[in-house]
């Protein structure tokens, strides 16, 4: 069955509504989101609405383990870290030690630095050592939103990674509406990544077993997904 959808354009003024009243972010957090506003690749950032919703998830969850894949400027790091419960670490995975070095700044403005982890290179080599390392079903949450290339197996990896109960949340996952009819000319490579093909992670992570998920239409798109 045809499921019909309300949906409202998001325009410059219910954005701005928004922006004044719809999350509430720390000096450090909006000092990151205003320096990443200004690098290449800027269109990386997830939104301050996401990363507060991530906040909240790691506050429900009463989450002390969090996975990252892909640091970038640490926005989204940042914003679990703040929420940690004593003890709490957060593990991040980059390929940019240069990314990693802008994050710290941020990081340490918060005073959450001692709470993050990092590990550079390859993310499905680091997921690898952390398996290595015995860390299956340790984690409580974990965070994707990294080369969508390799998406599929960051999800398998995570799901391996994750303890029972707990959630990954993948973002970009409806690609600015390109799943349909994929990716236009003049789209950036990162674009057609997410966009090629109707995006096989969401059929993948649809026929997954064990799992509990939804894909929320919110932002660029953010899929829940439960470990069963």
């Amino acid at each position: 069955m045809k499921t019909r959808r309300v949906g409202i354009p998001l325009d410059d003024g219910l954005s701005a509504y928004i922006d004044r009243w719809g999350y509430k972010e720390t000096p450090a957090m909006l000092q990151c989101r205003e320096y990443t506003s200004t690098i290449s690749r800027s269109f990386m950032q997830l939104s301050p609405e996401q990363a507060v919703l991530l906040q909240i998830l790691v506050q429900i969850m009463g989450a002390r383990n969090v996975l990252e894949i892909g640091t970038f400027t640490g926005y989204s790091s940042l914003a679990m870290a703040i929420v940690l419960p004593e003890g709490g670490r957060i593990t991040t995975l980059d390929f940019s030690e240069d990314y990693v070095k802008s994050a710290r700044k941020f990081w340490q403005a918060q005073g959450v630095e001692d709470r993050i982890s990092t590990m550079i290179g390859d993310a499905n080599a680091s997921l690898d050592a952390l398996l290595a390392q015995g860390k299956t079903g340790t984690f409580d949450l974990a965070f994707i939103d990294a080369d969508k290339n390799d998406g599929i197996e960051h999800f398998d990896k995570c799901l391996k990674l994750l303890r029972p109960g707990g959630l990954i949340v993948v973002d970009d996952t409806l690609a600015l509406g390109r799943v349909v009819d994929g990716p236009k000319e003049g789209d950036h490579p990162a674009i057609v990544d997410m966009a090629r093909d109707g995006h096989p992670e969401n059929m993948h992570i649809y026929n997954t077993a064990g799992i509990d998920m939804v894909l929320l239409h919110f932002s660029n798109g953010m899929t829940l997904a439960r470990k069963k």
